[in-house]
């Protein structure tokens, strides 16, 4: 018999074939699972060298929501994480109609309000984005609802347009020509008498969008309201708000016997529009002689004075015509009475001068001392000192951004000062210049368009002797430190009102009132007011004409 034996290999093959040949369905099922085993070691499954998953890509974009005009551009960027590739594709989900963006993240806005959404989508994974939401703002045109020409004169007008980068508008009278005429900058020449005309301006970027002011042609002269103030008051302060309205807040208080020397702290707003005085918040001190400064943001800073208890005070509070009501902030270094206080270029405040201390001797004298409110902190700090000591002086606003102060009492009790200084905000100083050309206090100094200042009347004793009241103006040339010669007024005056008008002229209301041109350097009488008041505020409106309040219960336009 001969034996024929295998090889080694293939009793192994059959050996191998045999045991994946199992004989039920549960060996089936473990050979199967040895099996699965080898083909994972064989691919490397399992193996501690192995590398995991890759992390998923995500995208930002940064502004995530914006404002922006019409036709403006806003840089976005965007930050790609997960990912060593930063690169992303911009582009705009509203296509061509929501403007247009550059491969640098460089948006342009369409000419149209709409909100849009700016994509950024990441190269090295297509399927990962991220937008960010534009709000494309809509276009505004606003000028004054009304105004009032002379007959056969001429008004400059201005309209201001917001939402938009083109800020061109056409402008058009809508009754022309008998309405009057119109340039294409908005100088408006009126007819002889009429009105009310209409003054339009349109938006080139979105003719769509326009402003009209209401224009009366009207002489100029005073005319009596046929409301009343809701409070007869002294020393208060009035003070024009950006809606047009006038805020008119503390003082002393008067009735039909007089003036009783009670300080108030109620406050109420006249209404241009409506011609009519309704009550707002009060203040937290009742004070008078104190001064009210409109801030770039809208609201007003009130400062010092005398209070209720006939004391100096050096609280301060802020009125917010969004509320309605007063809120209190820090005190300022010193209790003042009769001093300035003068918004400055940066939006401080400079407050200088007047009568410092507390009872029982602060008749008697007046202060040199300044100090800066800083509105963002809503604090005080001292500056450098005036050249003089001062208290019934003015502070005028220059073109070049200095403050000229000028004049004022030396003395409570009798001598007045012709010190004059001007402070620079740069270096937070005062610097002396020519003296006026005579000491005054309770004068007017007002800035005229060409930088100039016109100073106009005061007194020069206390006890208002004969020949102590001026009746004399002159002009200050900061330029140059010097005076014109002396410009004879209608009468003498203190106490009295100077406003500078659209025109360039300057309304100065004593028992008369004048108009002082700067082109010829000369007074024309120009009516009286109706109502004798002392210590008078006078504002001027945003359509150009003048409100008087005072003493009395009514009040007093000058169209």
């Amino acid at each position: 018999m001969t034996i024929v034996k295998q090889s080694s290999s293939s009793q192994l093959k059959r050996d191998q074939l045999n045991f994946f040949q199992p004989k039920s369905f549960s060996g089936f099922l473990l050979a199967w699972l040895v099996l699965l085993s080898l083909m994972l070691t064989s691919c490397g499954g399992g193996s501690t060298n192995s590398t995991s998953n890759p992390a998923s890509v995500s995208v930002t974009v940064s502004p995530e929501a914006t404002s922006v005009d019409q036709g403006d551009t806003i840089q976005f960027s965007a930050s790609v994480f997960e990912n060593s590739n930063q690169a992303v594709t911009w582009s705009v989900q509203e296509g061509a109609a929501g403007g247009s963006i550059s491969q640098s993240g460089l948006y342009k806005a369409p000419a149209a309000a709409m909100n849009v959404h700016v994509v950024a989508t990441s190269v090295a994974d297509p399927n990962k984005s991220s937008s960010a939401l534009v709000n494309v703002k809509a276009v505004g045109v606003s000028m004054p609802a009304t105004a009032g020409v002379r007959p056969g004169q001429q008004q400059q007008f201005t309209a201001v347009v917001t939402g938009t980068v083109v800020k061109d508008v056409t402008w058009s009278v809508e009754e022309a020509p008998a309405g009057g005429m119109v340039t294409a900058d908005g100088l408006y020449t009126a007819p002889l008498s009429g009105g009310p005309f209409h003054v339009t301006a349109r938006s080139v970027g979105d003719p769509s969008k326009a402003a009209t002011v209401a224009v009366m042609v009207v002489n100029h002269g005073f005319r009596m309201l046929s409301t009343s103030t809701l409070q007869p008051r002294i020393s208060h302060t009035a003070t024009l708000l950006p809606n047009g309205k006038v805020l008119i807040a503390g003082g002393s208080k008067c009735d039909v016997t007089g003036c009783s020397g009670d300080s108030l702290s109620s406050a109420e707003l006249f209404d241009p529009a409506t011609e009519t005085f309704t009550a707002t918040g009060s203040m937290f001190t009742a004070r008078e002689g104190h001064t009210a400064t409109l801030l770039n943001d809208g609201t007003i800073l009130v400062t010092g004075g005398v209070n209720l208890g006939y004391e100096i005070d050096a609280s301060a509070e802020v009125y917010d015509p969004a509320t309605g009501g007063f809120t209190q902030v820090g005190n300022m270094t010193e209790a003042r009475l009769w001093h300035t206080a003068t918004l400055l270029g940066d939006g401080r405040v400079l407050i200088a001068g007047g009568v410092e201390g507390d009872l029982p001797n602060w008749s008697t004298y007046s202060a040199a001392t300044a100090e800066i409110y800083e509105p963002l902190t809503q604090s005080f700090s001292r500056v450098g000192d005036m050249p003089d000591v001062a208290a019934l002086h003015t502070a005028s606003f220059l073109l070049d951004g200095r403050v000229l102060v000028a004049g004022g009492m030396r003395n409570i009790s009798s001598e007045m000062g012709a010190s004059v200084g001007i402070f620079d905000a740069a270096s937070n100083t005062f610097s002396a210049v020519a003296s006026l050309p005579s000491g005054r206090a309770r004068h007017t100094a007002t800035t005229l368009n060409d930088g100039r200042v016109l100073i106009t009347g005061g007194v020069t004793a206390k006890n208002f002797s004969p020949g102590s009241i001026y009746d004399t103006a002159v002009v200050f040339d900061p330029a140059t430190s010097s005076y014109s010669s002396e410009k004879k007024m209608s009468e003498p005056r203190f106490d009295h009102s100077a406003t500078l008008l659209i025109d360039g002229t300057v309304l100065v209301v004593g028992s008369l009132a004048e108009l002082f041109d700067p082109a010829t350097s000369s007074f024309v009488i120009t009516g009286s007011p109706n109502v004798s008041y002392y210590n008078r505020c006078a504002t001027r409106l945003t359509d150009g004409r003048v409100l008087f309040t005072g003493s009395t219960a009514v009040a007093e336009i000058y169209e």
